[in-house]
Parts: structure tokens; sequence; C-alpha cells
């Protein structure tokens, strides 16, 4: 409810004065219309207060009791008033209403529009219809002015919008056929350039217009009613027709391009296109009306981008037949090459090679043969240009004159065959003529063979236009007659050539049957004429045929000769059978051979080429068996560490087997346990070298399973207790001991082995290192202390290292002293069978090549004894039976042969050592002993081993299936495959 203000009252109109004559009609008077005055001012206040309260009440009527009309009165439900409004309250309270109602029906008839709107966007008629309807519905049961305004405002809502939707469709039908027009053009662009591409842009017999230009025509006529009736902007008629050209245009050059033989004939396209058709000389008379019917679609809007793609189509062609050229040329030389190999090395034989290469390139369909041969003549050319010149350089009496001479005789044999394969197309004058002036105007009659050889011979090193045309008239001067006998004639020499080729082939290989040579020589003789072969010639190619027999017999021999007896044959062949002293299987392939040929030098070369290829093939062998001895010994246990080879090969059956140590810990079990087999009987290269770069502070991936191996093998009990390294001298005491240490501080920090190792060299070459090495050895030097620890000066050089590492590192006195003693223990083993003079730490009982150290695994130490017992001599033993009288047998290590030997000595009985020097086959001999020894107790070891592997392998394989039916594990393979094959 509004709140009512006290406020100020004026009033203007004179103040009423009370006259004494007045009397009390004027008082009376007077007061009456104070309280009339007062009377309207509450009524104006109370109006007001009434309306505003109505304004209040209607304003908060809710939105859907405007528009809900009540049934019985027709009007909306909110329309009545409340109770205890009076007229003035109630009037106000109608006319908000009233208000609200007018813009809630506008507000539902607007929203309601424009979703009709949206779906019956081009449908004015379905827009009016669902629209009419729902208006009826609003209009539904109102009465009077509410009525009236619903269905009038209703009525203007519809007019309004069926009118824009009607202006929209007459928009969309406009832009519908300017689309239809456009689509129109731009369909017929593709029809218009498909049936240039067939050819439509030239008009047939009867054709006022080419297929093509009618569709040009269509189209653009569509176009310029689009520009006419405002559907299409001015200028789209004639950017029409642009596009259609150019689709045309287009079409038109790759049909053209098609039906081109070469490159040059493409160039040519190109020239006529870019010169507007001022420039087409280099085309063919037929080529060139095709062409000018192109030239009718290039404008200079269009040109480049015609241009463009006629270069990239013809770079297409170029590219196939360029392909298509270099395969021919691979079929020629292949036939070139054979034909090269039964010939000599002559002027002659490259007429030969020259003949067969142009009656190829000639027989062929394909223009691009031509281009295949002259390539492939180019190359005997180039050959026989370099030998020239070799032999003008080495050669101080030839001269340059002969060189220059021989050079336009190679030119010229070359070049002969071709002119008269060429001129026997046809037409010779004028292929003289356009042979000589290269134009191509006077090409206009030759054909395409011609026209291809004309063009492609000036792109060749042995046609010189200045020296070879003279030549080339005289060749062409003779009638078509001539020419065709002459070629007719080639083809007879090139057709002997390759059948006496192709004969020599088998002979070769002992092949050719005495009927077969016999029918050949026959045809050979037979030839011999005018029309044929010179009676030289003739010999010439029999001559060819024997030698080729003769290198039968040879390949036949060579098949179950060495090269010991193939040397052999060469010299009997070579001394023309009058070296004595030869095998009789020699003397009688060597009579055979001098028999069927007088080319003995062409015989001893082949002799002596197959020897070669024998002396290798038995080196190969020799390295093969030699491999794979060597890695049964190895995979036996029978390796040794300090030799390099041994380390290579072991890391080969590494490598063979696909085991790669970087990734130890996850192999499989059955190789881990092979991998280790190998390790203990030699480390492989490849740790050695990973190794190496782990002590010299290098960074190396899988640090920490390399350390591994190292530990395992370095500290390796053997069945009798005794700890060993398996290393040997492939890494050195000092080496050793630093991987020691990274190890141990591996395991007591669980450091990275890269840090750690880096840590550890960066030590050494602290100064303060130097200081504590000083008071750690007592100002000895490395080699003086460990002297006086070992006593024995070549230990002391060795371990000198050792000793200098550990005082840098912070090592004590007593560590190292206990290094030191356990390095000797370790390295200089005490052996019951070993003496070694050295004397190695004072005891002759010590050495480095004990049999411990030696044959770390019992098993072969066993062997090893048991072999060298049985060949000593009655009445000596290793373990003598002193019951029979037997002598102690010790065994010298000496290296300074090929790899460790063993000497026997005897203890006399003087307690001294003596050779035991026996006498075989009434020759003194001293028995020496190696590893040799036991080779065949290292094959049945390593055939054992290998046969467990395998066994394991496949029951881990088992295990997988049973397990995990969809993982497939990787089948270990053979250390070596086929090694115990």
């Amino acid at each position: 409810m509004a709140v009512i203000r006290q406020r100020t009252q004026v009033f203007n109109q004179p103040v009423g004065v009370v006259r004494a004559d007045a009397g009390s009609r004027d008082i009376g008077t007077a007061i009456s219309n104070v309280a009339s005055t007062f009377q309207q001012i509450a009524f104006r206040e109370a109006a007001e207060d009434a309306r505003k309260k109505g304004i209040e009440i209607a304003e908060a009527v809710e939105e859907k009791k405007l528009r809900t009309i009540n049934p019985e009165t027709g009007k909306p439900e909110a329309f009545k008033a409340p109770k205890g409004f009076g007229r003035i309250a109630s009037a106000a309270y109608q006319s908000v209403i009233d208000k609200r109602y007018e813009d809630s029906i506008g507000t539902e008839l607007r929203v309601k529009a424009q979703e009709i709107a949206l779906k019956y966007q081009y449908d004015p008629e379905s827009y009016d219809e669902v629209m009419s309807n729902y208006i009826g519905q609003m209009a539904n049961g109102a009465e009077g002015k509410y009525k009236t305004f619903v269905e009038t405002t209703g009525a203007k809502f519809l007019a309004l919008t069926k009118l824009n939707i009607q202006e929209r469709v007459a928009l969309r039908s406009r832009q519908n056929a300017a689309d239809s027009i456009l689509t129109g053009i731009s369909t017929s662009q593709d029809d218009a350039y498909s049936v240039a591409r067939a050819g439509g842009f030239i008009a047939r017999e009867n054709e006022e217009v080419s297929e093509a230009q009618a569709i040009h025509d269509r189209e653009f006529a569509n176009a310029q009613n689009g520009v006419s009736s405002a559907l299409l902007k001015v200028g789209a008629d004639q950017t029409a027709s642009q596009q259609l050209k150019q689709s045309i245009a287009l079409g038109a050059v790759e049909y053209l391009l098609s039906g081109t033989a070469n490159k040059s004939e493409r160039n040519a396209i190109d020239l006529a296109i870019r010169t507007r058709g001022n420039q087409m000389s280099g085309l063919p008379k037929g080529l060139q009306e095709e062409v000018k019917s192109l030239l009718a679609y290039v404008e200079p809007a269009n040109i480049e981008a015609v241009l463009r793609h006629s270069s990239v189509v013809s770079s297409d062609y170029n590219a196939v037949e360029q392909d298509q050229i270099q395969q021919a040329s691979n079929l020629a030389k292949l036939k070139a090459k054979q034909l090269e190999l039964t010939l000599p090395d002559t002027i002659d034989t490259l007429l030969i090679t020259s003949s067969l290469n142009a009656s190829d390139a000639f027989a062929s369909d394909e223009a691009y043969s031509i281009q295949a041969g002259l390539n492939l003549t180019n190359d005997l050319y180039t050959s026989a240009q370099t030998k020239l010149d070799q032999r003008f350089l080495s050669d101080e009496t030839y001269s340059r004159s002969e060189r220059e001479g021989d050079l336009k005789d190679v030119r010229q044999n070359l070049l002969r065959p071709y002119l008269i394969q060429a001129a026997a197309e046809g037409n010779v004058e004028e292929f003289r003529i356009a042979l000589v002036s290269n134009n191509p105007e006077d090409m206009s009659k030759l054909s395409l063979k011609q026209r291809t050889f004309i063009s492609e011979i000036y792109n060749t090193d042995f046609f010189n236009p200045n020296e070879d045309t003279g030549f080339a008239r005289e060749v062409l001067s003779a009638n078509i007659n001539q020419i065709r006998q002459q070629r007719d004639r080639e083809n007879l020499r090139f057709e002997i050539a390759q059948s006496v080729t192709e004969a020599a082939t088998a002979a070769e290989a002992g092949a050719l049957r005495d009927e077969e040579f016999n029918s050949l020589v026959a045809r050979i003789k037979g030839s011999v004429g005018p029309d044929g072969l010179t009676a030289d010639k003739a010999a010439s190619e029999i001559g060819r045929l024997n030698k080729f027999r003769a290198f039968g017999e040879v390949t036949t021999f060579a098949a179950r000769a060495n090269s010991r007896s193939l040397n052999n044959l060469a010299a009997y062949v070579d001394s023309r059978g009058k070296r004595e002293g030869m095998s009789p299987d020699v003397v009688a392939a060597g009579n055979r051979i001098l028999e069927t040929t007088d080319d003995v030098d062409a015989v001893v070369s082949k002799i002596n080429g197959l020897r070669a290829t024998v002396a290798s093939e038995e080196a190969q062998m020799k390295d093969a068996i030699e491999l794979r001895n060597n890695s049964i010994r190895i995979l036996g246990g029978g390796g040794n560490a300090n030799n390099k080879a041994d380390r290579d090969i072991a890391q080969d059956m590494l490598d063979n087997a696909g085991i790669d140590l970087a990734q130890f810990n996850q192999l499989p079990e059955t190789q881990r346990a092979a991998a280790l087999s190998i390790m203990k009987s030699v480390p492989p290269q490849g740790l050695i070298d990973k190794l190496d770069q782990i002590g010299s502070g290098l960074q190396v991936a899988n640090a920490e399973q390399y350390l591994d191996l190292f530990a395992a093998l370095s500290n390796d009990p053997t069945e009798t207790g005794v700890f060993i390294s398996r290393f040997g001298n492939a890494i050195s005491p000092k080496d050793a001991q630093l991987l020691t240490d990274i190890h141990q501080i591996r395991l007591a920090t669980g450091g990275s082995v890269n840090e750690i190792a880096t840590t550890l060299v960066e030590r050494q070459s602290d100064p303060k290192s130097r200081v504590n090495m000083d008071v750690v050895l007592d100002k000895m030097t490395p080699t003086a202390y460990a002297l006086d620890q070992v006593d024995d000066p070549v230990i002391a050089e060795e371990l000198a290292s050792v000793v200098e590492y550990m005082a840098l590192t912070g090592k004590s006195a007593s560590q190292i002293n206990s290094v030191l003693s356990s390095t000797v223990d370790s390295k200089y083993a005490k052996s019951r069978f070993i003496a070694d003079p050295r004397f190695p730490a004072g005891s002759i009982k010590r050495s480095r090549y004990s049999l411990e150290a030696v044959f770390p695994e019992k098993d072969d130490r066993n062997a090893f004894v048991t072999r060298v017992n049985e060949q000593l001599p009655s009445g000596y033993s290793l373990i003598p039976n002193l019951d029979a009288d037997e002598k102690r047998v010790m065994l010298v290590p000496d290296e300074s042969t090929a790899g460790l030997n063993y000497f026997a000595y005897f203890v006399d009985e003087g307690e001294e050592l003596r050779p035991l020097i026996i006498e075989q086959d009434g020759q003194p001999m001293w028995p020496t002993f190696d590893r040799s020894d036991i080779a065949d107790h290292m094959v049945n070891k390593a055939s054992q081993l290998d046969a467990k592997l395998k066994k394991q392998e496949a029951r881990q394989q088992e295990i997988f299936e049973m397990q995990e039916p969809d993982y497939i594990e990787k089948k270990y393979e053979e250390i070596n495959k086929g090694l115990l094959e």
C-alpha cells in the first residue's frame, strides 16, 4: 500500500475576515468553505491511493493468469478486481491488466510466429495454415474486446510474417536458379575436360562444332541468361567461358601428349602452345592439325596454366618412357654382354654388337627402343674411347693421328648398322636430307622411327656431325633396294653371330651336342657369299664356337678338380701338351682342349679364372671348418680368455643366437644357461669392451647387467671349491679391482654404476690422492711396494697398477696386501702336475698356467691328465706307481710358441728336472701337450650341453604353452646353427 506522506497545503485565495456587521452567517459560510476544501483534498488523495493500489496489485498478477480465459466471463482470469476495491482502484487494476494482457498476447504471437516460421521457412501456405489455427485457439473462449484483440493482433502478425516468408521464398528461388547455373557450369567443366581428354575437342566429320565446343556454347548461353536476368553478376558469363575453355585446353593437352612418340614431340607441343602456333614445324603434319584445334581454347588468361599442366603430364610420360628405355637398355645390355663374352675385343666386334643393338631397336614396335639401343651403343663407344686413350698414354709408339683414326673407325662401325636400319624404313633421300639438316621441317615424310633416330643420334657421342655426315651420305647414297639388301646382310650376320653366341653359352656349360655343333657349322659355311658372310668372318665364327667348346671341357674338368689340379691343367695346356709329370686326368682333359681350339691363351685365361674361384672357395671352406671347430671347442669349455680371436668367436656365437647381454636378466632360462656356458669358456669381446668403458668412467646403458656378469665370472667357484676368474688376462688386475670396488659400493649403497665409476676414476687424479698414496705406501713406488709383498719382480710389475689404484682410492695398506695375496693365490695357483721354472712368488709349483687355471672344469682337467698319461712312454707318468718304479713327469708351460704348450720333464734320481726326450721312428722327439689333446672330449661335452639346453628349452616351452596359451615365446636358437649336424 502506498504511503501517504504529510505535507503543507497552500491555498491561493483571500483570507476570510469576519466583520462585525457580517454576523454569524458569514462565519458559517467561511467555515463551510474551508471544510469543503479539506474534503476535496482528502478525496483526491484517497483516489490516488486507490489507483496506485490497483496498479500495484495488477502488476503482481502471474503471467499465466493474464492469458487464461475464464469460460464463464470470456475474460482473462486476472480481469476480476480483488474484493474491497472501489471504483477507482478497480479501474486502475483493469487498465493495467488489459495492457499486460495485450503485451503478453503480442509476445506469445511473436515467439510462436518465429517458431513456426523456422519450421516452414520456405512454405508460406503451410505457415499460414498452422499460424491461423494457433491464433484461433488463442482466441477460443475469449469474449468482447479480448477476442477481438487476439484476432486482430494475430492477423497482423500472420500477414507480416507470411509476407517475409514469401519474400524469402522468392529470394531462395532466385538463388537456386543462380546456383543451378553455376553448378551446371562447374559440372560441365569436368565433362568438357573428360570429353577433350578423349579427343572431343576436335570436330568430327559432318559436325559443325566439336563435342567439347557444344558443351561450352550451352553453358555460356545459360550464363548469359543468368546475367541478363540479374541472377548472376555482370561478367559471370565471360568467367564461365574462360573456365570452360581452360578445362577443354587441359583435356586436349593430355589427349595430344598421349599420342606422342617421344620427348621431342612433347617438347614441340609445348613450343607450339607457347608461341600460339607460330612454331609447329617440329610436329608431324597430323599432329599439327590437332594442335590447331587445341589452340582455339588457349587464351592469355589460361596459357600459363595449360603449359604447367602440359609440363606435369609430360614429366609422367617422360618418366614412363625413361623406365621403358631403361628396361629395353637392360635387355639389350644382357644380349650384348652375352655376345661380348664370346667375342674378341676388336673393332669388328663393335660392329657385330652395334648390329645387334640396331636390329633389335628397329625390330621393336616402340620408338623408345631406338633410344635404348643408341644409349647402349653410346656406352660401347665410351668404353672403346677409354681403351684407346689408355693405349695412347701408355704406348709411346701409338701416335695421336692413329688414335684419331681408330676412334673414327669405331664411330663409323657403330653408326653404320643404324643408318642402314633407318634407311630401310623407306624415303631414303628424305631421310638423308633430314639427317644432315636436323630440321624438323625436313622430317614430315619420315616414319616415327626415323624421326626418333635423327632426334636421338644428335645426343650421342659416337655421331660427330662435322666428321661423320660425309660417311652417312656415302652409306645412304644407295637406292632403297640396295639399302634393304645391306640391311638383310647385316641381319644375317647378326643372326649368325647370335646363334653362335647361344651355342657358345651352351658349349661352355658342356651342354652343346655334336649334332647341334655340326649343324651350326654347316649353316655358317653355307652363309658365305656376296649376300652373306665373308670367308674370314665364317672362319672367325667357327673359331669362336670351338673356343667355347674348349671352355666347356675346362668347366667339366673344374667341377671335380681342386685348385692344384686346375693349376696343373693350365700349365699343361700352356705348354701345348709338352709339360711332363702330370696326372692322367690332367693330360686327358688337356689333350681334348688342344684338339678343339688353337686359342690357347684364351683357354689358359679361363682355367686361371676358375682356379682362382676354386682356391677362394677352398679358403672359405677352410675358414668355415676352422670356425666350426673353434665354436665346438669354446662351447665345450676349451676357450682361451687370453686369445682375442676366441673372444671374438664367442661374441659371434652370442650374436648368432640373438643373445643381448644388456638384457641378460630378461632372457629365457635356456638362453642364460647357454650364454653362461660360453662366457665361462671365454668371455665375449663385447662384454670386455663394455667393462672397459665402465672402468674408464664412460656412460654405459644397462651398466648394472654387465657388472653383474663381471662379478659372477671374476669369482666363479669350480667343482674343487676354488674361486677363479674367467677373464684371464683380458682384463688387467687394476681394472678387475676397480670393477670389483664399483660392484661392492653399488651393493652397499644402491648407487648408480656409472656414477660410482666416474667418482672412482676422478678420485685417482685428485692431488690429495697422491699425498694419501705416499702415506699408505710409505713413500715407496707401487712396483717396489708390490715386490716387497710378493717377492717376485715379474709379478710385482704386473700388480703395480693394482697397488697404485688402491692407494689412490683411499685403501689401507692391509687392504692392499690382502688383495695382492689373493691375486697371487688365484692367478699363480699351486698345481700338482706343473713345474714352472720361472718360480713365480718363489715357488716352482706356482704358475699362471696351472691346470686349474687353464682347465677350470674338473672333468676337463681329468681328461687332459688321462690323455697325457696315455701318450707318455712306458715307465713315465704324471701319477707314478711307485711299485712299478715309474718316474714322475712334470709339465712345464711354454707360451713362446703359437698358444700354450706343456713340455714333458721327468724327475731323475737326484730330484732334478730333465727334459723327457724319447725316440720315435728313429728320431729324437720331445713330447708336448696342449688343448688339442682333449678335442674329442670337448666335442662330446659340447654335444651333451647342446642336447641338455634343447631339452630344457622344450620343457620351458611346454610350461609357457600350458600357462599362457596366447603367448608365443621366442624359441632359443642353437648357438651355432648346424654346429653338430
